[in-house]
């Protein structure tokens, strides 16, 4: 694990879908063969690539659909929701940022039992007038809604745009490989974990007199 930068993490900002619900729920195969999507292009880009008005609703409710059964089959991931509970704990904000809808989030929250969607503040997705990740835009609107700097913020998500979205925000980065080492690209962000535990420790190094307790 690369050593932190010489900055505090004062607020976090967690990808949802493979971050804080268990990877897995949504076959983003069988979507892009379904939207004849080319596998070198994200989705909602190569919807909003298409031709005619016509085409880009049809694909969107096709791939709403998809997200839906989705978010009602996700379950939360592997100790997400004491991990938020503690961060909260520590006086530190806690928000989402996805490229899922906010219907699809307030749906697969109720599979959580203990937190719910007014835990985090705050949630943006797609619905929200910002541009969506790899545009580091969302994240530099939560830190200036926090009245911290970018660099203050950390963004931790299982998946390249995540990542991305960090750089172009300025953000502290953590990738959740989920214990899937080579799926990924060699990526020069701040910090790598298999597990979400090990977010405790991480945002410890930052904070020694709110260290995170199990």
């Amino acid at each position: 694990m690369p050593t932190p930068r010489n900055h505090q993490i004062k607020g976090v900002l967690f990808d949802f879908d493979g971050t804080l619900t268990k990877p897995g729920a949504i076959d983003f195969g069988l979507i892009r063969k379904k939207l004849e999507c080319p596998q070198d292009k994200p989705v909602l880009e190569y919807i909003q690539s298409l031709a005619t008005a016509e085409q880009r609703r049809h694909a969107h409710s096709l791939l709403a659909d998809f997200e839906i059964e989705a978010a009602r089959a996700s379950k939360p991931h592997e100790g997400a929701e004491v991990l938020v509970q503690k961060i909260i704990a520590c006086g530190l904000p806690v928000g989402i940022i996805t490229r899922n809808s906010r219907k699809c989030i307030q749906e697969a929250l109720k599979n959580f039992s203990a937190l719910d969607i007014k835990n985090f503040d705050p949630v943006l997705t797609r619905d929200d007038p910002l541009k969506p990740k790899p545009s580091g835009e969302g994240i530099r609107f939560a830190a200036q809604k926090w009245g911290l700097a970018p660099a203050e913020v950390l963004m931790v998500g299982d998946f390249v745009l995540d990542i991305q979205a960090g750089f172009d925000a300025g953000a502290m980065t953590v990738l959740l490989d989920n214990g899937l080492e080579s799926a990924f690209p060699k990526l020069d962000g701040d910090f790598v974990i298999h597990h979400l535990d090990q977010l405790e420790d991480l945002i410890g190094l930052n904070r020694p007199n709110n260290r995170l307790q199990a």
